[in-house]
């Protein structure tokens, strides 16, 4: 058997395992065990809560409008706080049905507050 053979046998068993995969599994995420999902998920578990200053300064925000965000947002981590006592998060982007392009959630041990937003302009 020549290596062309062999390749296109593999690629054979390649084809219909992805094929079998999707089959079977094609109706189950398997991104909730990514990081990004871990954090959104602790952000969301722990409550939220808002800093007084960002309270102060954005009196119009609701919990509701962050957890919609926090839902969708991506985690970025290399402009968090990953390896510091407390952990703090940055997510950002864009997100539909939100007016935040960008938060700061600070993980405490009674809720996650957020101490920073960025707006939509």
């Amino acid at each position: 058997m020549n290596f062309w053979q062999r390749l296109s046998r593999f690629g054979i068993g390649i084809l219909l395992g992805t094929v079998l995969s999707l089959y079977f599994f094609g109706g189950r995420g398997c991104g909730s065990w990514l990081p990004s999902a871990q954090v959104r998920k602790t952000i969301v578990e722990g409550g939220i809560q808002f800093s007084p200053e960002l309270r102060a300064s954005q009196p119009d925000l609701t919990v509701s409008d962050v957890l919609t965000y926090v839902g969708s947002a991506d985690v970025d981590f290399g402009a968090s706080g990953t390896r510091e006592e407390p952990q703090w998060y940055v997510l950002s982007g864009a997100v539909d049905g939100s007016p935040l392009t960008g938060i700061e959630v600070v993980l405490m041990d009674t809720a996650s507050v957020v101490r920073l937003v960025d707006l939509a302009r």
